[in-house]
């Protein structure tokens, strides 16, 4: 097995990532047997990055415009020379020594329609200004992620991510992960290989970038398909005779759900209903224009 470790970029310093991929890429394969591809997605910080390249078998690239993070998932798809992908997001920490040896196993089953993909983990540090992030990673996004699958981390040959690839019409932030998953055919395994997500963002960033996802999903209500598999499209359809109601409900408190959402001990109930709130009227928005 050979292996192409892609990593999207974005604002984030990846050296220590990658220099713990690359001591744990040594002890399992050759030296021509594995490369690490980074690409900065249009960052406007690159803290030390540009030291990667004086990792072994590290390429580097800089982007002047962001592209999106289904766009420079294909294009590092397409820079990859060997035959097994493995996806990585920037904001990730090594847990285990054998990360790289577990998915290095998973390749040499006999399943080659499958992609490997292990959890995500977040860890405590009850911050303020990123306290609603954390609780929903803890409460929610680790959670679904043994069932649901996930881009933060995931295997699969690179002739079968050439057979579908991530949607680029999905310019925004958020489920181009999920849609990946309806609109291919393959088999995905959760696997138990987890790996940190370190990335927390804070209230108001991580609030935007679910304004950002839920617009993403605007063209696929329609989509049994999609709605089966996205737990608040699920809702939507499920509400559909209520919503000028929620939605009435949503106006005239989104106000003090703001409030509590961004203060210190923010509830995800609260969290889950201003999401399904906001999916109404960005909708209704959506076909009044």
């Amino acid at each position: 097995m050979n292996l192409s470790i892609l990593i999207p970029s974005f604002n984030w310093n990846v050296y220590r990532l990658i220099s713990d991929l690359t001591i744990q890429c040594q002890k399992e394969y050759k030296p021509d047997c594995y490369e690490i591809i980074c690409i900065e997605d249009g960052s406007t910080c690159l803290f030390e990055n540009n030291k990667i390249t004086e990792l072994n078998n590290v390429q580097y690239q800089v982007l002047k415009n962001n592209i999106g993070r289904a766009s420079i998932r294909n294009l590092l798809a397409k820079k990859a020379k060997f035959e097994w992908l493995l996806f990585i997001d920037c904001d990730s920490k090594i847990i285990q020594q054998n990360f790289i040896q577990n998915y290095k196993i998973q390749s040499q089953s006999t399943q080659k329609d499958h992609i490997y993909y292990g959890q995500t983990i977040y860890q405590k540090n009850n911050q303020p200004d990123t306290i609603l992030h954390e609780r929903y990673g803890l409460i929610v996004e680790s959670k679904s992620k043994k069932t649901h699958f996930s881009s933060h981390h995931f295997l699969i040959k690179k002739e079968l991510f050439e057979q579908a690839g991530f949607d680029e019409q999905l310019q925004l932030y958020g489920y181009e992960d999920v849609l990946f998953e309806v609109k291919s055919n393959f088999q995905f395994k959760f696997i138990d290989n987890p790996l940190y997500h370190i990335g927390l963002k804070k209230t108001d960033d991580f609030l935007k970038d679910c304004e950002l996802g839920l617009k993403n999903l605007l063209n696929y209500t329609d989509q049994k398909d999609v709605v089966r598999k996205i737990k608040i499209l699920k809702w939507w359809k499920r509400l559909s005779r209520i919503h000028y109601i929620i939605l009435k409900i949503f106006i005239y408190f989104q106000s003090s759900i703001l409030k509590n959402l961004k203060s210190k001990n923010p509830r995800i109930v609260l969290f889950q209903f201003y999401k399904l709130g906001l999916l109404i009227k960005l909708k209704r928005d959506s076909i009044k224009n």
